[in-house]
């Protein structure tokens, strides 16, 4: 009887370790599900930030495979850093379950979309034409000086400093063209049809076109403000 008690136990005891391995198993937090749910919702935060064509990817760092956190018992609550703007760096993780614990996993996020580049040499002072853009895809996620999406933007602008191939142009790099310069000598004109009026006056600061610049009436000396024009003309609106 001793003996078959024995075998019994023998035979049992594997089966009652079972449960108490399952359960070793499951004490610590999964690490791939914190990445997956700080990815999720960064993801979100980035989409909502990057441009409607953009093609945005994001990836959580590793975490150190000693980490140990407690299962969490339910759902994972993923949450915006504290005082970060822009596209996300980190992103945290809590869990609120029985034991609870909060995480930051760092974030890389990239956003690509097409933006103007130069393609030739550009010089400073030099406006920039056509044949020395293309658009080409880069990732803007960390560009905070801004960048174009149309070549038309950047064309007939001017380079503040020089730029070498391959230079993603921002408003920074460029300023608009001067057609006025102060002291100049332009043509007011002024109305429209067969009572319009055209007569010299001296620029009293420079302008690009499409901006508005002052102007001193040579003959009367009075100065009024008006529009320059493609041809350097200043149109005096009534």
């Amino acid at each position: 009887m001793k003996r078959h008690l024995i075998f019994f136990l023998a035979a049992l005891a594997p089966c009652l370790c079972c449960p108490v391995r399952a359960l070793a198993e499951n004490v610590h937090e999964d690490l791939e599900r914190i990445r997956g749910a700080a990815e999720a919702y960064a993801l979100d935060v980035a989409a909502t930030l990057a441009p409607a064509s953009a093609a945005v990817e994001v990836t959580a760092s590793h975490l150190d495979s000693r980490l140990r956190l407690p299962a969490c018992t339910g759902a994972l609550d993923a949450f915006r850093t504290t005082g970060q703007t822009g596209m996300p760096s980190s992103v945290g993780v809590r869990c609120t379950g029985i034991t609870p614990w909060s995480i930051h996993v760092p974030i890389k996020v990239e956003v690509i979309v097409d933006v103007v580049v130069l393609t030739a040499p550009g010089l400073r002072g030099s406006p920039v034409r056509p044949e020395q853009l293309s658009l080409e895809p880069r990732d803007v996620a960390s560009m905070i000086r801004g960048y174009y999406t149309e070549i038309a933007d950047a064309e007939g602008m001017v380079l503040r400093r020089q730029a070498p191939p391959g230079t993603v142009l921002d408003p920074t790099l460029l300023e608009p063209e001067l057609v006025v310069r102060r002291g100049q000598q332009v043509k007011l004109e002024a109305g429209s049809g067969p009572v319009a009026v055209s007569i010299q006056g001296e620029a009293l600061a420079d302008a690009a076109r499409g901006q508005r610049v002052r102007v001193r009436n040579t003959a009367s000396q009075v100065v009024v403000e008006g529009l320059v024009t493609d041809s350097g003309q200043v149109v005096v609106s009534p």
